[in-house]
């Protein structure tokens, strides 16, 4: 729920999918006008690839890796890390 200054109260939802083919999440928010009114949607698409796939794409746009972190602490990226960040430059 979000109060809303002129509408009230705002029902609020998500929904989500995953395809494990290609690992893109869908995921649809929705917003429910009070009294009634119109259910506003929109959907976004979120890709998740791996660090194998990535790098090969940085390379591909002249970026130069020269670090891999794990998470935004500045920890070393590991297959179990929760975050893949490069860190680089232009090449």
């Amino acid at each position: 729920m979000l109060s809303h200054p002129e509408l009230g109260t705002v029902r609020a939802g998500n929904d989500f999918r995953r395809d494990p083919a290609t690992g893109v999440v869908t995921y649809s928010t929705h917003y429910e006008m009070p009294g009634s009114g119109p259910v506003l949607s929109a959907e976004s698409k979120i890709a998740f690839p791996t660090k194998e796939s990535l790098a090969p794409m940085l390379d591909q746009t002249g970026l130069v890796v020269e670090e891999w972190l794990g998470n935004w602490r500045g920890e070393p990226y590991a297959p179990t890390s929760p975050e893949i960040i490069p860190i680089g430059r232009l090449r």
